[in-house]
């Protein structure tokens, strides 16, 4: 007989045996880390007593001399420790407990590994900055990764031609322009931890012709140190060699310029002699383009190598630009170049020296230690793939320093009516005359840097926590500024081309207020007019889109996530003309056009009137906010539900009536749909518009009357009701009593967005919100956070749901989804606010505190080997049994902890004014906030005795520029000026 053993079946880990079995040298509270000594899992080896689980004992069977030590002296379970002295003790486990003596050089390496392992998280610096030695292990594929972003606001389509990269620690990744196009390859392979082309960004050094240096093999004999550190927008990745160089590496996406290239990744490589003597060096810099046939990629490679041949530009002898030249003429629409600066006291010079053949580079050695260095093959070879070399000399004299700047990027037809032949030469040639000044290098980083200051001054906050304080006031803003032109669709795990979804509108919440604060609020209204592009005449939306849209009305939610952009845009900026904005309307030949205000009236009548269901509520569709909900498998995409429709107006119907059928209804989507009823509305009401204010107030009423009366379950809302069964075996999906709980020991179902979104709607009263309170903490609360959904049996509903896609407590089936818990937690800030219940506000508030803190992404330091994030990117999930944050990077993670933050500040920004209504920590005494609205600034002071205090209990005071205010609204200012206000709790 054969023993199945499973990852999450296995009983016993090697942990508990060690804690078992030398349980009076481990300290309670420290971490072990360990290892089984084989397959038969009875015994382990490990290293206890560590500040923080790391893989330290993998680490030392790494070395010879310790690993050959440490099996010598294997008997039973082995316990490392290192003592308050600086030495390392060794413990053996065989029916007693016995220590074996260590020689003093294996006990100083092995205490030596064991007190790095502390360090090996890295540390974020005081500019938010994580700073990492490159030779530590890495925690998890997301954890040493930073994200770039290039400038397109103010040239034409900027939310699908901003550039992007993913930059891992050792400088690899790859790096796109316009939507999913690749400048640098991407990496496909089943590891997340490969993401570009490993030959991407990377450099060699090389002295008489023997390497002395590669910028991806920090652990090679001649490197005696290696640091990178991670900023808002650049790396900067530094190298101290043995033989007497430092080498300083910096990358970044160059802003836009009139006349250049569309999309331009620069690295400038500085290199300083420190040896004492004259060094003469080459320098041969490496990546790897992007292929302009994607699809080959899956289908044939060959295709994808034959159809171009290498191709360079020469000035005076040198290599100007290196590029693949593409045959189909599509293809050639989309033009990748590399362009070498050396600079000198002469001014800039080429290389000399090319390659543009991967294996001839290689040989039969290896990436990091090619036979081709010497000397480039100088080869224009007639087919890819797109691998490219280029080779300089660098002579360096004592004491000084030289500097290599690499320009990678893409000539495009996108967004440039004036494309032709000649546009390579032309853009790049542009590129090298400014970047032949060896200053404009740095100007350029400082205007990187600039914009991201200038944009994250909305709101910067002090709160006495400097590393809430950084993460707030400087890395969490410029994620949420990157999810705003990138989506979900380039990070490290996110190798596919996967596209602008119309739901991540929802970055736009956030990122708006950042670009009207630094003057931008006309381009926030050009990519409001963008997504109202995407809507259909009958009123539903592309669920996602590049230049062009696709899978149209197959997600239920995607159209109303647009109002609540357009309503916050409103509210903020007091522009109620973006109303009157025409826009184009998706899926007309010829394109017909329409204003957004009427798009708005479209998606209400479609979503609230005509595709509904017998309870009065949205049709799920392919699914709604929650992709694996798909519980209706003969669901109509949007096209084909017209279609039937207007089949069914012919047989007699009346245009506005409900579509005829038996599909699911989404709860979730019945409130996004009561808040959107509500918020336009209240924008009719603004324009004046009195019929149609009057009409959704009544729809919206309606609405309530129906979700109160048929997803009000006892103890929960429901999340999806259920009409195609006949004969009732199931009605409805979530709440107590559903008969879907895959728990026997749980009646029924819990899903965390029928409580977000009844109460973010309006619709859930005071003793729901209470009931529900104790349900959500009842079955959702875990150490990690609060999770999507208790176990559902989806499976006995339809095929493909959650349940049949992942194992329980990973993503969509039962893990800690951090964009719903950020939903979650803005909920009960709000609600903190709004109940009666002092009692009940404070444990709200306290709880979204709570999950707020599981968020935070630099948390992960404190345990990073378990957790496995970014210390400054949030990602999209924790593992609800384990903890271990899963990507995606990119979610509305970030963005609804922004949302949530700025709320529990307190401040509100609406059509009257700034409401100020904090809802601070129980034990903050203070905190003061600094805001630019581009029309004013505020420096706001708060301060309130320990404990929990609100508004709405009074005991509040208002001072507005030393004048007391009565209540809690201030006027939104359009003076240029700065305003003081104080708000003090008694």
């Amino acid at each position: 007989m054969m023993e199945r053993v499973t990852a999450r079946g296995r009983k016993t880990t090697p942990e508990q045996i060690l804690r078992k079995e030398f349980s009076s040298l481990i300290n309670v509270g420290a971490a072990v880390d360990a290892l089984f000594t084989g397959a038969a899992m009875t015994s382990a080896m490990g290293v206890g007593n560590l500040k923080f689980r790391a893989p330290v004992m993998s680490e030392l069977i790494k070395r010879e001399a310790v690993a050959r030590f440490l099996l010598e002296h294997m008997n039973g379970s082995m316990l490392v420790l290192r003592d308050g002295s600086g030495g390392t003790r060794v413990y053996v486990s065989a029916g007693m407990v016995r220590e074996v003596p260590v020689p003093p050089a294996i006990a100083a390496e092995m205490g030596g590994v064991i007190a790095a392992s502390e360090g090996w998280a890295g540390h974020l610096d005081d500019e938010g900055g994580h700073v990492v030695d490159l030779t530590a292990p890495s925690p998890g594929p997301h954890y040493n990764v930073n994200l770039l972003l290039g400038n397109r606001i103010g040239f034409p389509h900027a939310l699908q031609t901003t550039p992007k990269s993913v930059v891992d620690r050792l400088g690899r990744g790859n790096f796109r322009s316009h939507a999913a196009t690749q400048v640098l390859s991407t990496r496909w392979d089943m590891r997340p931890e490969e993401n570009g082309f490993p030959a991407n960004r990377q450099f060699y050094l090389a002295e008489g012709c023997k390497k002395i240096f590669y910028s991806a093999q920090p652990n090679h004999p001649n490197i005696a140190s290696a640091v990178c550190t991670h900023l808002q927008n650049r790396t900067v990745i530094r190298y101290e060699t043995r033989c007497g160089l430092t080498v300083e590496r910096t990358i970044f996406i160059v802003p836009q310029r009139a006349g250049e290239p569309l999309a331009v990744e620069a690295q400038q490589i500085r290199i300083v002699n420190r040896s004492g003597r004259k060094r003469s060096l080459r320098l041969v810099y490496t990546g790897m383009f992007g292929t302009s046939a994607d699809h080959a990629v899956f289908e044939d490679v060959v295709y994808s190598n034959v159809i171009m041949q290498a191709r360079i530009l020469r000035q005076g002898g040198g290599v100007a630009v290196i590029s693949p030249d593409y045959y189909p003429e599509y293809a050639r629409e989309d033009v990748r170049f590399h362009t070498m600066l050396v600079y000198g006291e002469g001014g800039p010079a080429f290389p000399d020296e090319f390659s543009a053949n991967y294996n001839d580079f290689v040989g039969n050695g290896t990436l990091e230690d090619p036979e081709g260095i010497c000397r480039l093959s100088n080869n224009l070879y007639r087919k890819g793939p797109g691998f490219f070399a280029l080779g300089c000399a660098l002579a360096l004299e004592p004491g000084r320093e030289r500097v290599v700047g690499n320009f990678t990027g893409l000539v495009s037809k996108r967004a440039n009516p004036q494309f032709s032949d000649d546009s390579l030469e032309r853009e790049a040639g542009a590129l090298i005359l400014r970047f032949s000044d060896p200053a404009e290098l740095g100007r350029t980083l400082d205007a990187v840097r600039a914009f991201g200051t200038e944009y994250a001054r909305f709101m910067q906050v002090a709160s006495g926590d400097l590393a809430f304080d950084t993460y707030f006031n400087r890395n969490l803003p410029f994620q949420v500024l990157y999810q705003t032109f990138v989506s979900r669709s380039c990070c490290q795990t996110q190798k596919g081309h996967r596209e602008i979804g119309f739901r991540e509108i929802q970055d736009l919440f956030a990122s708006m207020y950042y670009l009207t604060g630094m003057g931008k609020a006309d381009f926030v209204r050009e990519l409001i007019g963008q997504w109202s592009a995407r809507v259909f005449e009958f009123g539903f939306a592309y669920h996602n889109f590049y230049w062009a849209g696709k899978e149209p009305g197959m997600w239920s939610d995607d159209a109303l996530w647009l109002i609540q952009a357009v309503y916050r845009y409103v509210t903020l900026t007091g522009d109620l003309s973006v109303l009157g904005e025409r826009c184009e309307i998706a899926g007309t030949s010829p394109v017909k056009a329409r204003t957004v205000y009427e798009t708005l009236l479209a998606i209400l009548r479609y979503s609230g009137e005509i595709s509904v269901g017998r309870h009065g509520m949205p049709l799920l569709d392919r699914a709604d906010w929650n992709d694996c909900l798909s519980l209706d498998n003969n669901y109509l995409n949007g096209i084909e539900k017209e279609a039937a429709y207007r089949k069914q107006l012919e047989a007699g119907g009346e245009f506005g009536q409900p579509f005829d059928s038996d599909y699911s209804e989404s709860v979730m989507n019945a409130f996004l749909l009561k808040l959107a009823l509500d918020e336009t509305a209240e924008l009719a009401h603004m324009r004046g518009d009195q019929a149609v204010y009057s009409k959704l107030a009544a729809l919206s009423e309606k609405l309530q009357a129906a979700i109160q009366t048929h997803a009000w379950k006892e103890d929960f809302f429901a999340r999806v009701l259920l009409n195609r069964y006949k004969h009732g075996e199931f009605t409805y999906m979530g709440a107590k009593g559903d008969g879907l709980s895959a728990d026997p020991a749980i009646d029924g179902t819990y899903f965390l967005n029928s409580f977000n979104w009844s109460i973010l709607a309006g619709s859930a009263n005071e003793e729901q919100v209470s009931v529900m309170l104790d349900s959500l903490e009842k079955y959702l609360k875990t150490p990690y956070g609060i999770k999507l959904c208790s176990p559902a049996d989806m499976e006995k509903l339809a095929h493909g749901t959650a349940t049949g896609h992942y194992f329980p407590g990973d993503r969509e089936n039962g893990a800690v989804f951090k964009h719903a818990s950020m939903m979650a937690a803005a909920a009960m800030v709000k609600a903190a606010k709004e109940v009666r219940d002092g009692a009940l506000a404070a444990r709200l508030a306290r709880l979204a505190y709570w999950m707020i803190d599981l968020t935070l992404p630099y948390r992960t330091l404190e345990h990073p080997f378990d957790t496995c994030g970014n210390p400054r990117f949030c990602t999209q999930y924790n593992n609800s049994d384990t903890g271990e944050n899963i990507g995606p990077m990119l979610s509305g993670t970030a963005t609804w902890l922004n949302l949530t933050l700025v709320s529990a500040f307190g401040v509100e920004i609406s059509g009257d004014g700034i409401r100020l209504d904090p809802v601070l920590r129980e034990e903050q005494e203070s905190l003061a906030l600094s805001m630019n609205t581009g029309k004013a600034e505020y420096r706001i002071a708060i301060r309130k005795p320990k404990g929990f205090r609100r508004c709405r209990d009074g005991g509040c005071a208002v001072e507005l520029d030393g004048v007391t205010m009565q209540g809690n609204l201030i006027p939104v200012f359009e003076d240029g000026e700065l305003h003081v206000v104080n708000v003090m709790f008694r």
